[in-house]
């Protein structure tokens, strides 16, 4: 039985439903009952657990032999970087007290020791800790996520504007989140000898010039990029609901991600989903109402 946290995420449903595929018994961790009955149809078991519970979270556990395991975000209202921490430690208390054949992290591009810097730091933390345990365990470090841009769609459709905190013409690795689920769960259901870091990234490098071009192809509309500049991150975080301690570490984060002050990955996994088929498949699942003005 493999059990999988995160599953109402983008990665998470992916990693669960490609298990789910390849005909594995699965559980899937939830945090409220709502979603409990799909996962059912689709022939998972569910559990409603709080990853902080570490109790209740150990329980669930003991009833498997191998796990993903995704750090759920913070609400942006709140300090994350304390909250995070917590959750991240509660998930690697209850790990401690099993005995699992293997275990997949999900982390990101930039993981590096530091406070202050989002999940640059939370994420290494978790990395760290959970490679301390005796459990067989993978790595998985993706590149920037495709998804990070549909809430941005909207106005790019109604105003004609892409706003980024990414200089317009800077090419950066994203990917696709189900390429990097589906990566996850082959990782988790290769053997315990597969261990060790991995990167994966999408089969190109974009620029959000290139997604504003994406947008105005799916739009019929033109479309510009309106780079945040550098010395406004704060406030533009702090603008769209951010706590000042979530802000100050996110404009920390970004500024690492923009200047590329973390190590590059050598030879990432390329997933195959390129960015227009990713934005393009992805609206056609949320279609935005109205037409464009």
């Amino acid at each position: 039985m493999d059990l999988v946290l995160g599953a109402n995420g983008h990665v998470g449903s992916a990693v669960a439903q490609r298990l789910l595929a390849q005909g594995r018994a699965v559980t899937v961790a939830l945090r409220t009952p709502a979603h409990a009955q799909a996962w059912e149809q689709r022939g998972a078991r569910t559990a409603v657990v709080d990853v902080c519970n570490t109790q209740a979270l150990t329980t669930v556990l003991a009833q498997v032999s191998r796990a993903f395991v995704l750090n759920p975000p913070a609400p942006p209202n709140v300090d994350t970087d304390k909250a995070e921490r917590a959750s991240a430690r509660a998930i690697v208390a209850a790990l401690r007290q099993v005995r699992l054949e293997k275990i997949v992290v999900q982390s990101t591009y930039g993981a590096q020791p530091g406070e202050h810097c989002a999940d640059l730091g939370v994420l290494y933390a978790l990395e760290q800790d959970v490679q301390n345990l005796p459990t067989p365990c993978c790595i998985v470090r993706a590149a920037y996520y495709m998804s990070n841009w549909l809430p941005q769609a909207a106005a790019a459709r109604t105003n004609g504007v892409l706003q980024s905190l990414i200089p317009a013409d800077l090419a950066v690795p994203m990917v696709a989140p189900q390429d990097v689920g589906h990566f996850a769960a082959n990782l988790l259901c290769a053997p315990t000898t597969d261990t060790g870091l991995y990167a994966i990234e999408g089969p190109a490098t974009y620029t959000p010039a290139q997604v504003g071009a994406c947008f105005a192809r799916l739009f019929n509309r033109p479309v510009r990029v309106e780079a945040i500049p550098r010395n406004t991150w704060k406030e533009h975080y702090l603008a769209n609901g951010f706590s000042q301690q979530a802000a100050t570490s996110y404009a920390n984060m970004t500024a690492i991600f923009t200047k590329q002050h973390y190590d590059q990955p050598q030879q990432p996994h390329k997933g195959p989903t390129g960015l227009a088929a990713y934005l393009a498949s992805a609206l056609a699942e949320r279609p935005l109402l109205g037409p464009p003005r």
